[in-house]
């Protein structure tokens, strides 16, 4: 599952300030990881001039592995400031501005020079509650403090306005690595206020909001008062903010000093090496002008799956036949040679990557590999199947991470027509269409027919000149001629046959050899409204004697308006029209149509045609056009 892990800041040294903090470690584009990293040296200060060179990472305390982007950027900071109003902050200074005037002009001036696109947002509590939520213009957030006149002679401190800017600083922002900040104006507190302190310190320190306090008081108030004074102090410096007093004399701070170090975040991008599913350990190691500095461990869980590979609509028949030269007839090929295998993939981890090959396997043998994209299909070649056959084949691919997965095998039945032969071919074959054998056997009698007549004539003009050798030895020859008396001729008139009697015959199935020849002898008439086709005689109407049958393999009938229609009844075998495979919706069958159950094979032919037809043999990925 793809994962945007929040994780804790996490820091490498107690001992000293130097530190480097992980946030939001983003798997969603696996194998590349990244996240945002927080660097900051001994003295505490951000480490701003990293490069990619400075910084690896360690997964599973492996050997530590090169980024590949690093970008700097700045998120922005959410300031709230929050104003605890009273009349110590009426107090004119020497310059005769009170106190607020000071403090208010003294923080417009610092918006002023915020640039207008600052990613900042700005916020404005009070102790009567919040005034201006999330301001992203420094001007009209200026303007809005210009404007505001707080009654500072009748308000009383309280702590309402530092309880809600905390309050505040929980909601979420636009940009999660935004970060926060609290600047509180305040006078001296009270002895009672006092005590709500460390829950404020502890709230502010989860959150990991800094908190900088501006005290307005006396100069002494330090050493005069510290019972309310340090717990302000102690507020500042555990959140990681900084603590002014503020008597009327002194500079006011620069506000942008405070955030200026702390403004740029690094995003940092990897290959990640990870190749199995699970929780793994991921560390940053920055190394720069000698000193290392290392994040604490973070756990990042990842599901990584090999890729799923699936066959597009396989071709499970393949019927290759031979086409003959028009003008040769001694040259003929099989065509098709070949047949297309498309595959398709998915990442059922949701991590899509890319293949680096793709492999077709034929009986365990790499016949095609791909190793570029697209890694859609492979083109099988045919020729070297010129018999009937079954072979085996699969698809193997392989992902950028190394990971192989296969298909499940399928198996392609290769049906060969007998190949043609020409006339001598046959002659010398003894294997001639029964055509051809007619053709023969009339060539041969016309042959007998001739010799003979020769060999009778022959046998004639011997006679005759032996009856003229006898006359001659005679003492009386005959010299008349003996006039021979021819046979009458004489014609027999046959009885006619029989006229056939019963019902028309409308449609049959005719049985077909491996060859496509036809045995009419045993052809099916077609006289009843519903055919049964299957192996069991009890169920079956048309009994085929083949064990690949289903006891009622398909069913066959006829509608009021003459059409026949034949449906597979989820045999096992199939049912298989012109090559293409039917469902039980059936499809209309037409004169001259093949037809396979299982194996058997039949020829679909109508007595009085309404037209004529040439069998189309489509694939199998093609619907079949009834």
């Amino acid at each position: 599952m793809v994962g945007l892990f929040i994780v804790p800041a996490v820091q490498a040294q107690e001992e000293s300030q130097s530190r480097a903090t992980i946030h939001k470690v983003n798997t969603e584009n696996f194998p590349q990881i990244s996240f945002f990293l927080e660097a900051y040296d001994e003295s505490g200060q951000a480490l701003t001039n990293l490069s990619e060179a400075d910084i690896a990472i360690m997964e599973n305390e492996q050997e530590p592995i090169p980024i590949d982007l690093l970008q700097r950027s700045e998120p922005g900071y959410q300031i709230i400031l929050a104003y605890n109003f009273s009349s110590t902050l009426a107090v004119n200074t020497s310059d005769g501005l009170s106190r607020y005037q000071v403090i208010n002009d003294h923080i417009i001036h610092w918006l002023d020079s915020r640039p207008a696109n600052t990613p900042d947002d700005f916020s404005l509590v009070t102790d009567t509650g919040l005034q201006q939520i999330r301001d992203d213009s420094p001007r009209d957030f200026a303007q809005r403090l210009m404007d505001y006149q707080p009654d500072l002679m009748n308000s009383q401190p309280n702590l309402t306005s530092l309880l809600q800017a905390l309050d505040l600083a929980t909601d979420p922002t636009i940009n999660p690595m935004m970060k926060r900040a609290i600047l509180y104006i305040t006078p001296q507190p009270t002895i009672t206020n006092v005590s709500a302190f460390p829950g404020f310190i502890e709230r502010a320190v989860q959150q990991n909001v800094p908190v900088y306090v501006w005290m307005v008081g006396p100069t002494s108030a330090r050493s005069s008062n510290p019972s309310v004074v340090d717990p302000l102090v102690t507020l500042a410096e555990e959140t990681g903010g900084q603590f002014f007093l503020f008597s009327g004399q002194e500079d006011l701070p620069d506000i942008e000093e405070y955030f200026r170090a702390n403004r740029y975040i690094y995003e940092v991008s990897y290959t990640s090496g990870i190749r199995n599913s699970g929780s793994h350990r991921l560390k940053a190691v920055i190394q720069q002008n000698g000193s290392s500095i290392s994040s604490e461990t973070t756990n990042v869980s990842l599901t990584v799956e090999a890729p799923n590979p699936i066959l597009i609509n396989p071709p499970l028949l393949v019927a290759r036949d031979w086409v003959v030269d028009s003008k040769d007839a001694r040259i003929r090929d099989l065509e098709p040679d070949q047949v297309a295998i498309e595959f398709m993939y998915e990442f059922l981890d949701e991590h899509p990557r890319e293949l680096v090959n793709a492999r077709l396997y034929v009986e365990g043998e790499v016949a095609q590999e791909l190793t570029q994209s697209p890694f859609e299909a492979f083109q099988l070649d045919l020729t070297p199947y010129e018999t009937n056959q079954e072979i085996l084949f699969f698809v193997e691919i392989e992902d950028n991470l190394g990971i192989k997965a296969r298909t499940q095998p399928a198996v392609i039945d290769i049906i060969v027509a007998p190949i043609p032969l020409t006339f001598w071919e046959g002659l010398v074959r003894l294997d001639l269409t029964p055509e051809r054998w007619i053709i023969l056997a009339s060539v041969l009698i016309a042959g007998a027919v001739l010799l003979t007549a020769i060999i009778l004539v022959g046998k004639q003009q011997a006679f005759w000149r032996e009856q003229a050798a006898k006359r001659h030895r005679k003492i009386d020859p005959v010299t008349q001629p003996v006039k021979i008396k021819q046979a009458d001729d004489r014609s027999g008139n046959g009885s006619p046959g029989r006229k056939s009697i019963g019902k028309q015959v409308e449609a049959m199935l005719i049985p077909l050899n491996e060859r496509y020849e036809p045995n009419r002898k045993k052809a099916v008439v077609l006289d009843r409204k519903e055919w049964i086709i299957g192996c069991d005689p009890i169920h079956a109407r048309l009994v085929v004697a083949n064990a690949a049958l289903d006891d009622v393999h398909a069913r066959l009938s006829r509608t009021e308006q003459g059409d026949y229609w034949l449906r597979d009844q989820n045999s096992i075998a199939g049912t298989w029209v012109n090559f293409a495979p039917i469902t039980t919706k059936g499809v209309k069958l037409r004169h001259g149509d093949l037809i396979h159950f299982a194996k058997a094979l039949y020829r679909f032919e109508l007595s009085h045609p309404t037209e004529d037809r040439e069998i189309q043999i489509i694939t199998y990925n093609q619907n079949y056009d009834s």
